[in-house]
């Protein structure tokens, strides 16, 4: 009699299990769509605004007015070949563009674009100029890659023709 007892509360134990089991997975959470989801770049103009206006402003020459009102604080630039660096904080990239300024005249300066997506633009600048410490004259070709947040540009990257 004692194995009979014995089997009942193994089946018993084995019910309780089975319970607790269906309960867990009862209890998981649904599994995540598979369709795709908003992009959002937070509060204030969208990347279409701030594309607009900064295009608008580089063809005009008012670059000063493109840092004034669209560089965001913690801003990060970063330089491709033949530099491949980067700048943080506005202060400091404010100094690299002051930097490269003393040391080139821009005979003239076309932009392109801009072409939008969904956290950014990009523009294309073709420059006619002369570097200063070596005096020599040349055109350069550069897409610039801006990504928006909070209606401020907070990267900037600068892919270069080569």
């Amino acid at each position: 009699m004692a194995a009979r007892g014995t089997k009942r509360a193994a089946v018993k134990k084995s019910t309780r299990k089975a319970a607790r089991s269906t309960k867990k997975v009862a209890r998981k959470p649904a599994a995540k769509a598979m369709g795709p989801k908003p992009v959002k770049t937070g509060k204030g103009p969208s990347p279409l605004e701030v594309a607009q206006a900064v295009a608008g402003l580089a063809r005009q020459n008012k670059l000063d007015q493109v840092e004034a009102l669209w560089l965001a604080p913690g801003i990060e630039s970063v330089e491709g070949v033949g530099a491949s660096m980067a700048w943080s904080g506005k202060k400091s990239v404010l100094k690299k563009y002051r930097d490269w300024e003393a040391d080139h005249e821009i005979h003239s300066m076309e932009v392109g674009g801009p072409w939008v997506g969904a956290t950014g633009f990009a523009l294309q600048y073709k420059i006619d100029l002369s570097q200063k410490s070596t005096g020599q004259r040349h055109q350069m070709e550069e897409i610039a890659v801006y990504t928006v947040k909070n209606g401020k540009i907070v990267r900037e990257e600068f892919h270069f023709r080569t």
